[in-house]
C-alpha cells in the first residue's frame, strides 16, 4: 500500500507504530489539490469552526489567535512566517473520508480529526511535541521538517502563556516534504516544521483516551448500580500492633476495591460510550428519509453511501455479544451484523451491501434517517 511506502501495516506497527519517524515519498498523492488556500480561509470564517492563526512575529513573539476570523483579517497578513491552522477538516470536506480509509490497520475510535494548516513562506507552529501520534502529509507546496529526540513536559519551554514552545530542540534529522509526501512521527518527539513557500499540510491525529478520564467514567457508572459492598476480612489474623495500617490490610482492601471495577460488561460499555463519543459535544448529525426503491437504485447505478465524517460508529464483541455504539450511545435498532458493515467501512456501494435483505437494508435506511450515513447527493 503507497500510504506506508514498501511497508507492510504488520512491519510498520511493528517497528515504527509509537517508536520512531518513517517519511514516505509520495504516500498520498490524492490530497493534491484536494483543497485550495482559499477554502480552508473560507473554513476559519465560518462560525463553529475551530480555528487558530499563529504569527511568529505578531504584537508578541508566537502571537496566538482564535476564529472565526474575518475575509478582511486574513487579506491583511503579512507575506510570510504565519500559519493558519483549522481542526476537523474532515468534518466539512467529506472526500477526506477516503483518506482516511487507508488507516484501516488502526481502530477507527484511535483517529481525532484531520487538521490542516495553511503556512505561508517561513510559517511555522514553532518547535514542540504532541502527546498523541501523528501522520503529517503535504497537500500543496513544500515544508522542511527538523525532527529532535523524544522529549516530555520536563523540558524546557519559551515563556509563553499558550503555546507549549520548546527552548532549545536538538535536531536528529531534517526531511523536505513536497505534495504527497508523508512524515509519520510516534507520541513525544519533537519536531519544527517551517514552509518554504505557502502550502497546506494535513494532520491527521491519533487520540489517546486520558486513563484518568476513563477511570472517572468507569467509577461514576459503578457507583451508579447502587452497590456498596463493605470491606470484609475473614481470614484476619491477630495483630500486635492495633494503631498499626499494615501490608495485609492495604492489600485486601485494594484487591476488593479493584474487584469492584473487574466488570467486563461495565468495561465494555463504559469504553464503547466514550469511545464513541463525537469530538465536538453540540454536534448534531442531519439525516435524510430515504426509501428502499431509492436505496437500490443508488447502489445499482454505482453510487457509494459516505459516513458522516463527524460520527463515531464502533462495536464491541464480548465473547459473541455484540454491543453497537454511535454517538456516544448504545445503539440496539440496527441488527448486528449490519451495524458492523456500517462501522468497519467509510463508504458503502453495491458490493458491500449486495447480499444482504430488504430488511437488512432497512439498517442502512436507518443510518441515512439519523444522519451517521450521507446520501450520494452530498458528495457532489
Amino acid at each position: 500500500m503507497t500510504l506506508l511506502g514498501d511497508l507492510s501495516p504488520e512491519v510498520f506497527l511493528h517497528d515504527y507504530w509509537q517508536k520512531k519517524p518513517l517519511v514516505v515519498r509520495g504516500a498520498c498523492p490524492e490530497l493534491i489539490g484536494l483543497l485550495e488556500p482559499d477554502d480552508l480561509k473560507e473554513l476559519a470564517c465560518t462560525e463553529g469552526v475551530e480555528a487558530r492563526l499563529i504569527e511568529e512575529h505578531g504584537q508578541t513573539p508566537w502571537q496566538l489567535s482564535h476564529g472565526p476570523f474575518t475575509t478582511k483579517r486574513l487579506n491583511r497578513l503579512p507575506d510570510k512566517s504565519w500559519t493558519l491552522l483549522v481542526q476537523a477538516v474532515d468534518h466539512y470536506l467529506p472526500a477526506l473520508q477516503e483518506v482516511l480509509g487507508r488507516f484501516t490497520f488502526l481502530p477507527a475510535w484511535r483517529i481525532d480529526d484531520v487538521m490542516v494548516s495553511l503556512a505561508a513562506p517561513q510559517g511555522s507552529v514553532g518547535p514542540h511535541f504532541d502527546r498523541y501520534d501523528v501522520f503529517l502529509i503535504q497537500g500543496e507546496g513544500t515544508r522542511l521538517w527538523q525532527v529532535g529526540p523524544a522529549v516530555d513536559d520536563s523540558h524546557p519551554r519559551l515563556p509563553h502563556p499558550q503555546l507549549r514552545l520548546l527552548s532549545d530542540m536538538p535536531v536528529e534529522f531534517e526531511a523536505t516534504l513536497h505534495p504527497g509526501d508523508l512524515l509519520y512521527l510516534p507520541p513525544g518527539w519533537a519536531h519544527y516544521g517551517i514552509a518554504q513557500d505557502t502550502c497546506l499540510t494535513y494532520s491527521i491525529g491519533f487520540r489517546a483516551p486520558p486513563l484518568l478520564r476513563v477511570l472517572d467514567r468507569l467509577v461514576d457508572v459503578t457507583l451508579a448500580t447502587g452497590m456498596d459492598p463493605l470491606y470484609t476480612d475473614v481470614e484476619r489474623s491477630r495483630v500486635t500492633h492495633p494503631g498499626r495500617l499494615d501490608d495485609a490490610d492495604v492489600a485486601r482492601l485494594r484487591r476488593q476495591i479493584l474487584a469492584l471495577l473487574d466488570d467486563e460488561y461495565r468495561w465494555h460499555t463504559v469504553l464503547g460510550e466514550l469511545l464513541s463519543e463525537p469530538k465536538y459535544d453540540d454536534y448534531e448529525p442531519q439525516g435524510v428519509s430515504v426509501d428502499l426503491a431509492s436505496l437500490q437504485a443508488w447502489l445499482q447505478s454505482g453510487l457509494h453511501l459516505l459516513r458522516d465524517p463527524a460520527s463515531r460508529l464502533l462495536y464491541s464483541d464480548e465473547q459473541g455479544l455484540i454491543r453497537c455504539y454511535v454517538n456516544g450511545e448504545l445503539c440496539t435498532s440496527i441488527a448486528s451484523e449490519v451495524f458492523k458493515l456500517l462501522a468497519d467501512h467509510v463508504s458503502l456501494g453495491a458490493e458491500q451491501l449486495r447480499d444482504l435483505s430488504d430488511t437488512e437494508l432497512q439498517g442502512v435506511m436507518l443510518a441515512l434517517h439519523h444522519g451517521w450515513y450521507l446520501p450520494p447527493l452530498a458528495l457532489e
